[in-house]
């Protein structure tokens, strides 16, 4: 219905080792049950809103999952108006901008003012809603939808004229009634409906329905074309029956009160693949992929043990922010349904430059960059060391001190820059801890530590570690030592 989803699974093949782990999720609202039943409802959705509902289960201890989109049920009314007495501004682009709310909520408000009160009540009652879709120049047009739960006793005439009489009304708004239109949305467009990619999408006034192609079976006979088969067309002979390598499991659910059914097989759960994009010194930015197409996927970050973030999303990228400059996260990603043994993880250390930055770094009342002051003030003496090397070229591998690319080049400077150091300082104890990679060419962070107490310049050392550097990368490196 416009605010409930009811569905029910039947496994076949296999034997059930755990309970069905359930789940709906549509942008911020997210669900999750573990059951031993085979059916569940979901209540006090949105109208108009698409879910994606998934069932696993480890089965003959192999994990079987699957997923539907589903968009519950609504009549939707586009309306456009044309507001006079508004400038148009670029925020007005961002629907996450504080203008674009700002003037979001002073359009309904103003809007829900000159209702009549057969309207107010359903508003009241989130049985219709206002949801503006995009502000655009020329004074300022507002695009918005009237989104209404299916079976209320209300026309289309009725909802139009009310709109139109309450932007008339407004002594806040001026609207140029002239370019205020509310009509019937036509769903059949992309992203706007539930139908099957094989399924011809027919519009009915504000709402629509399904109807599977020519060619194509229909699993879901009472919620008509959203489940559509290819037809076999099985030879005439005698067929022999192969049982299937893998449990089967079918999934079968309702919405508006109808049923539709689908067939899914277990198999591995298949590890994502991360790929960090940009790393500063409050924030980390990466991407995934793997898993099947509109998988849910749990994201995970830690700081050593603790977990100190954790949500699960349809994306495939997101950012983790407000996180301590120098500091090592780990970051990781797994399908939802797999997410109990088939994590993908990453250790990044946020951007340390601002740490170097800061004076008396060493002082008790200083207290950011924690794992760098520990590594620098417990020794004689350190030097935070960048260099640039414009002989090799960045991949994002090197941002994740895991990967085989972050140990390599680490080792190589670290072995030529310890090994000759040692030498030219007479210090047997020199040694440098590597911090990270950034891009451009290829910027790499490390602290030199020094145990002897005879004071080191800080040119003596720039001098040294260039000269060692230049010979294995290239005249081209360049070294910035800083002491700290």
């Amino acid at each position: 219905t416009s605010t409930v989803i009811q569905f029910s699974w039947k496994p076949q093949g296999g034997t059930r080792d755990s309970p069905y782990r359930v789940y709906l999720w549509g942008g911020s609202h997210e669900m999750k049950r573990s059951l031993n039943e085979t059916s569940t409802v979901f209540g006090n959705l949105l109208s108009d809103h698409e879910y994606q509902i998934s069932v696993d289960v480890s089965t003959c201890s192999k994990n079987v999952s699957t997923s539907l989109t589903i968009r519950t049920a609504a009549e939707v009314f586009n309306g456009t108006t044309r507001i006079t007495n508004e400038v148009f501004i670029p925020e007005y682009q961002n629907k996450s901008s504080r203008a674009f709310k700002d003037f979001e909520t002073k359009f309904i408000k103003e809007i829900e003012k000159h209702l009549p009160q057969k309207i107010l009540e359903l508003i009241k009652e989130k049985k219709m809603r206002i949801v503006i879709n995009s502000i655009k120049n020329g004074s300022v047009i507002v695009v918005f939808d009237i989104v209404l739960d299916t079976g209320e006793n209300i026309t289309k005439t009725e909802i139009s004229d009310a709109f139109i009489e309450a932007l008339n009304m407004s002594t806040v708004l001026k609207a140029d009634l002239k370019k205020t239109v509310i009509e019937a949305r036509n769903s059949c467009q992309p992203g706007l409906n539930d139908c099957s990619q094989h399924a011809t999408c027919n519009a009915e006034g504000a709402s629509y329905s399904c109807q599977c192609n020519a060619g194509f079976r229909d699993d879901s006979p009472q919620v008509p074309g959203r489940v559509c088969q290819r037809k076999q067309n099985l030879p005439s002979q005698q067929m022999t029956t192969v049982p299937p390598k893998s449990a089967i499991a079918r999934f079968t659910g309702s919405t508006a009160n109808s049923i539709f059914t689908t067939t899914f097989a277990s198999g591995p759960c298949m590890p994502v693949s991360i790929k960090v994009q940009n790393v500063t010194g409050e924030a980390i930015q990466f991407s995934w992929t793997g898993g099947r197409r509109g998988s849910l996927y749990t994201i995970s970050l830690m700081d050593g043990n603790q977990e100190i973030n954790k949500t699960t999303t349809k994306e495939t990228k997101t950012m983790f922010k407000h996180l301590l400059p120098g500091h090592v996260y780990t970051i990781s990603v797994a399908v939802l349904s797999c997410a109990e043994n088939s994590w993908t993880s990453a250790s990044v250390r946020t951007d340390p430059v601002s740490c170097f930055n800061r004076t008396e770094f060493c002082l008790p009342q200083n207290t950011g960059c924690p794992d760098l002051k520990y590594i620098v003030c417990s020794n004689y003496q350190a030097f935070a060391c960048s260099v640039l090397l414009k002989s090799q070229t960045f991949n994002h591998t090197l941002y994740n001190s895991d990967s085989e690319g972050y140990k390599t080049m680490s080792e190589s400077i670290k072995t030529k820059v310890v090994r000759e150091m040692r030498i030219k300082l007479k210090d047997d104890h020199f040694d440098i801890i590597m911090l990270g990679f950034r891009p451009g060419s290829v910027i790499a962070y490390f602290i030199s530590l020094l145990q002897k107490q005879e004071p080191v310049n800080v040119k003596v050392m720039q001098e040294y570690l260039s000269q060692i550097l230049k010979s294995k990368f290239g005249d081209q490196t360049e070294v910035t030592v800083q002491c700290k």
